[in-house]
């Protein structure tokens, strides 16, 4: 399997290019690539992995949906439009997309989604922090913890030093608060995450998945 890089300079890429083995690098893509290189990069990849910015994701998207050429994106910041033009790419080519590549932080959003069905009258927040370079905020993470429940969560960001990343949901009632925080140590645990699913996608049908999804049906999801 070739394993082509999206976003090779970044944090996340830097990381892949570290872990993923010689045998099964086939290059990198940056925001600043030549058409000419993409095109190259992509056509001779067996899977994509991509961590760079929409506007990026959006082109290679392109090209790969012409090579058939699958991919796993943890892009974010995403406009409405641009996600609409994710699906349709995942109508050509399979197509995985998360904000977040933690195990951990899914299974979270399982246990959010069981909090809000029995905690109906509590009050729901999200409070999260990032290292200060991070552009989007709130965290494509943060957004995808309140979609877990109806309940209109109120979300605060913070960017400040060298956080990697930090999320902790507040369910509070009248007398009582359940709290719930995910601290991430060391990036390399998105990177990993990013790999197995890289290797779990090869040979699925067109269509948008989901970390769940991934989980739900590998191995690593039911040891959870």
């Amino acid at each position: 399997m070739k394993i082509g890089i999206v976003g090779i300079t970044g944090r996340i890429g830097s990381l892949l290019l570290k872990i993923i083995p010689d045998a099964e690098k086939n290059g990198g893509i940056s925001s600043i690539t030549s058409s000419e290189k993409l095109i190259e990069v992509v056509g001779s990849s067996d899977v994509l992995i991509d961590f760079s910015t929409p506007s990026c994701t959006l082109n290679v998207m392109a090209v790969a949906s012409t090579s058939k050429v699958p991919i796993i994106s943890g892009t974010t910041g995403f406009s409405e439009k641009d996600f609409k033009r994710v699906r349709e790419f995942s109508q050509i080519i399979p197509l995985l997309h998360s904000s977040n590549f933690s195990v951990c932080i899914h299974l979270m959003a399982i246990f959010i989604d069981r909090c809000a069905n029995i905690l109906s009258d509590f009050d729901f927040s999200i409070i999260e922090k990032h290292h200060r370079r991070k552009k989007d905020s709130p965290s494509g993470t943060a957004l995808f913890l309140a979609k877990q429940t109806s309940k209109n969560a109120q979300i605060v960001s913070l960017r400040e030093g060298n956080i990697f990343g930090e999320h902790t949901c507040d369910f509070a009632g009248e007398n009582e608060i359940l709290s719930m925080t995910h601290h991430v140590f060391n990036p390399e645990v998105f990177a990993t995450g990013a790999l197995a699913c890289a290797r779990w996608i090869m040979g699925k049908p067109p269509g948008l998945y989901s970390m769940r999804d991934y989980l739900e049906s590998s191995k690593e999801g039911k040891n959870y």
